[in-house]
């Protein structure tokens, strides 16, 4: 009773600064400090983003749609860096006896992975790395780089590209040799899953929009799109909602049948039936594991 009435009263705090941060952006338009062109977008655009909920796949459930080839999931396992430079060197420039290293993933020349530094270790796992699906290109050239926070000389540990990764990852591993005698691991595995519905959405005054959807979700597959509002759930008209019903009726149906009708811009409107299943996020849409 607590936590939902300090969530009802979160709720009133943020729409009633949004409406009243929209009616100042308008005044400023109408005295021309905001251009008359972005008023719309500007004054209009701070309503807080839901989510459909997530969850974890349980374990034995069957995935269908299985994960799309063009996704992988990808993460350093962990590397062996010998105990010093190939000149004999100590590894830190400060005279610590290991060095402080991080790793980097590029693919086709650019960074998609980059570790944080793990402080004075020759067997770093980067535990606080960002673990996630990412999209691979087909023939995709990854280079893997192994560096030294604080190096002695400005080189990397291990350079090493791959242009045949299919054919160089076993069991799901993928492991890489290094002409300084370092060795480097990575999981390089099918995307990996999260349970829900893939879709996120703002209440609106009198009305509910959908701001995005997880590229490979149920509601991508049932053709749900950003820019389209939400008419009704399970039957019930959004407009006239009480605070707060909108969302406990997404929330309570999205594992046996969410029942929304849509509305597109340029289109009629239509019915959609959307139940949880499994969905595959990428980095860039906000999810880990």
């Amino acid at each position: 009773m607590i936590a939902s009435r300090k969530l009802s009263m979160m709720r009133q705090f943020v729409l009633g600064y949004a409406a009243g941060f929209r009616a100042k952006c308008a005044a400023l338009a109408a005295i021309g400090w905001v251009p008359a062109a972005l008023a719309s977008s500007a004054c209009g655009a701070v309503y807080p983003e839901l989510a459909a909920p997530v969850r974890a796949v349980p374990d034995g459930k069957e995935l269908a749609p299985p994960p799309p080839k063009a996704l992988r999931y990808i993460a350093f396992q962990s590397a062996q860096i010998p105990e010093r430079t190939r000149d004999g060197r100590r590894w830190d420039k400060y005279g610590g006896s290991a060095p402080d290293p991080f790793a980097k993933l590029l693919v086709n020349g650019k960074e998609l992975i980059l570790t944080p530094v793990q402080s004075n270790t020759l067997t770093p796992t980067w535990p606080g790395q960002k673990r996630a699906n990412y999209a691979l290109p087909k023939d995709a050239e990854l280079t893997i780089e192994l560096w030294d926070s604080n190096p002695i000389h400005h080189d990397p540990i291990c350079l090493k590209s791959i242009k045949d990764l299919d054919e160089q990852v076993i069991q799901d591993t993928l492991d890489i040799e290094c002409a300084s005698g370092a060795r480097i691991r990575l999981t390089v595995a099918p995307a990996r899953p999260k349970m829900g519905l893939g879709l996120h959405y703002e209440l609106r005054t009198t009305e509910i929009g959908v701001t995005r959807v997880i590229r490979h979700s149920p509601a991508a597959w049932a053709d749900i799109r950003k820019g389209d509002l939400i008419l009704s759930i399970q039957g019930r008209p959004v407009k006239g909602m009480e605070e707060g019903e909108a969302q406990s009726l997404i929330n309570a149906h999205s594992r046996t049948g969410l029942q929304l009708q849509l509305q597109r811009a340029d289109g009629p409107a239509r019915r959609v039936l959307l139940k949880e299943g499994p969905m595959y996020p990428t980095l860039d849409e906000g999810l880990q594991f």
